[in-house]
């Protein structure tokens, strides 16, 4: 085998300067292997830089060179990273640098794999420089956690999905916090993947998703959902009076034996009883809450003692006319609390959240940054304390399986500007002692120097894509141990789609590039084709439109869910007046002509479902692009 290239200098035992050998100078890419043998060992190498540089001429040589026509000579030199040699199961950096002139050869595949290990079973692509060696990440290294790192546009989201992919044919319980809900669209190419699970888990009746999430005021913190309300912190008078409304209605639940009573409406009721100065008796609560329980046993009750004191405190606020402002202005952030509709007695089952072979999407997507993240500390507290309980084998709720924990923006979550968010304080406690229960994650930042260091530290495994702010590449080399400058120069020539791995998922010793490979599931949050938006009609043109079309008026929200659909539109026709096509699975058939439609999904012919109205939107969209050409 003929040398690619010879070692000319030395930087030390973990960087080399070699010559290209001339003829296979184009041979050499970025990020490729080669190897030097040292003593009976092979030492493998591979490639961080390339440049070409005019070979040293005389200064009397130089204007014939340039002037002339006479073709410069030139040499490429080639930047190594030493991996190391092999001593058993071991990889060792060689104890001494290389003799100059020492030939470098190119690696082939099966000395690399033997080399690189990756035996795991999350096999997410293949070498970059080598597409025939795929890269398996060891799926139990999780258990050190992971961070997806790197600039908007690079592939984050691409790498994350792969991830969650491959844990799910292992079996394995995924829980994604998503703030943007670019997991939502997963749901709708899960059905390729063999008997795995994904549920859209949201918050509000306006998003979408399979099912509602609650969180529920009987375990509830009042301060939390008190600052979450927009309760400055030091209007302490109007805390008081919304935590005391808030652990009445909870007392009552827990006397009466009803959960259903601790609601935001009769805290309203309390505190309006509060702000007009009238007294709340024990007596009351029924009429008061519209309920109707004996009362002949409660006095045994210890909540209902409980209950008489709290009672007691609120009476004391309707004495003073600071007292009944505070209840008043409490109350407006109740009804603030409402509107929201996050919140219920009880939270949803912690089993409709956490299955085996199953992915959770919790759709945050609209929520103000205080909601989201009262909302996904709920939920990380509730899995953490299960899988405690598990493991332990204390009273309350369960898990029997390991959570991995997905976490998309954590620097929002976890932010490392000093300010403490309540996710915060779970996220640091699951980074330093999630692994000793089974409850492991994968954080998703493009800002490493916004997320807590602290968090950032704990975590061993990186999944690192071009970084652009050296800010950011600052941040990792604080937080990674595996982290250096040489690494560094390797970050800033990363492509799209491709991502430097290190830490224990790749054997620990050797960070490795890999070239991703094509997902199954779907996700959004993609750059927008802007020409497919940019010069085309409002949507407001195109809703009166399919209502001319139709001969009716088309509701707004069935205009809304109508535009969710249009990538789902396929074989659609028009034979005279009538458009036929399939809408996201459905069979849809309209009648332009008599205005009478079909869908084999909703089968509602009284009014237009969204289905319908998706191909018709369709149709208007086509029509107009006709026109503009």
């Amino acid at each position: 085998m003929e040398p690619v290239g010879y070692i000319i200098g030395n930087n030390g035992v973990d960087e080399l300067t070699v010559i290209a050998n001339p003829r296979h100078a184009d041979d050499i890419k970025l990020f490729d292997y080669v190897y030097y043998n040292h003593g009976d060992a092979k030492v493998l190498a591979q490639v961080t830089g390339i440049n070409r540089e005019l070979y040293r001429v005389s200064d009397s040589l130089a204007p014939v060179v340039f002037n002339d026509g006479v073709k410069p000579v030139e040499t490429v030199l080639v930047k190594l990273l030493i991996i190391g040699k092999k001593t058993g199961d071991l990889l060792k950096l060689p104890e001494a640098p290389p003799p100059v002139s020492t030939p470098v050869y190119q690696a082939d595949p099966e000395l690399v794999k033997s080399y690189l290990g990756l035996r795991g079973r999350l096999c997410i692509g293949y070498l970059a420089s080598m597409q025939d060696v795929k890269v398996c990440l060891n799926e139990k290294a999780i258990s050190r956690h992971m961070a997806i790192i790197g600039a908007t546009g690079n592939g984050k989201t691409w790498l994350s999905v792969l991830v969650i992919e491959e844990l799910l044919k292992l079996g394995a319980t995924v829980l994604i916090l998503d703030p943007h809900g670019e997991y939502v669209k997963a749901k709708e190419t899960v059905s390729k993947m063999d008997n795995v699970g994904l549920t859209i888990f949201k918050l509000s009746k306006q998003h979408i998703g399979d099912l509602t999430y609650r969180v529920g005021l009987m375990v509830a913190d009042p301060d939390h959902i008190a600052s979450v309300s927009g309760i400055d912190d030091k209007a302490i008078r109007i805390r008081e009076a919304f935590s005391l409304a808030h652990r009445c209605v909870k007392l009552a639940a827990k006397a009466y034996g009803d959960p259903k009573l601790a609601t935001l409406r009769n805290m309203e009721k309390v505190l309006a009883q509060v702000a007009s100065g009238r007294r709340i008796q024990v007596g009351m609560l029924q009429s008061l809450f519209g309920t109707k329980y004996p009362t002949s046993n409660l006095n045994g009750n210890k909540y209902f003692r409980r209950l008489s004191m709290i009672l007691s405190e609120l009476n004391n606020l309707t004495n003073e006319s600071a007292g009944r402002h505070a209840a008043l202005a409490a109350r407006r952030y109740v009804r603030k609390l409402r509107r929201l509709g996050v919140y219920s007695p009880l939270s949803t089952r912690l089993l409709k959240l956490l299955k085996a072979r199953h992915a959770s999407v919790i759709n945050l997507a609209g929520l103000d940054d205080s909601v989201q993240d009262h909302v996904a500390y709920s939920i990380l507290n509730r899995v953490l304390k299960a899988r405690i309980n598990y493991v332990r084998r204390l009273p309350g709720p369960k898990y029997p399986y390991p959570v991995v924990i997905v976490v998309e923006e954590a620097h929002r979550f976890a932010p490392g500007n000093g300010r403490r968010t309540l996710t915060y304080s779970i996220l640091s406690r699951i980074a330093m002692e999630g692994r000793k229960f089974g409850v492991f994650l994968v954080l998703i930042t493009q800002r490493p120097s916004k997320i807590d260091q602290d968090i950032l530290s704990q975590v061993q495994n990186y999944a690192l894509l071009r970084i652009v702010n050296p800010k950011d590449r600052e941040a990792l080399l604080e937080a990674g141990e595996l982290m250096n400058s040489n690494l560094d120069k390797i970050l800033a020539s990363l492509n799209i789609g491709e991502s430097l791995i290190m830490g224990p998922m790749v054997g620990g010793q050797v960070p490795i590039v890999v070239k991703l490979r094509n997902r199954v599931l779907e996700y959004g949050g993609g750059d927008i084709n802007l020409d497919k938006y940019w010069g085309i009609k409002s949507d407001e043109n195109y809703e009166n439109e399919v209502s001319r079309m139709m001969g009716l008026r088309i509701p707004k929200l069935t205009i809304e869910r109508a535009k969710l659909l249009l990538d789902k539109i396929s074989d659609e026709s028009l034979d005279g007046s009538v458009v036929r096509g399939y809408v996201n699975g459905a069979r849809v058939e309209v009648d332009l002509k008599n205005e009478v439609w079909s869908c084999s999904k909703c089968r509602n012919s009284m009014k237009p479902c969204e289905h319908v109205v998706a191909l018709l939107l369709r149709k208007a969209m086509k029509e107009a692009e006709l026109m503009r050409k």
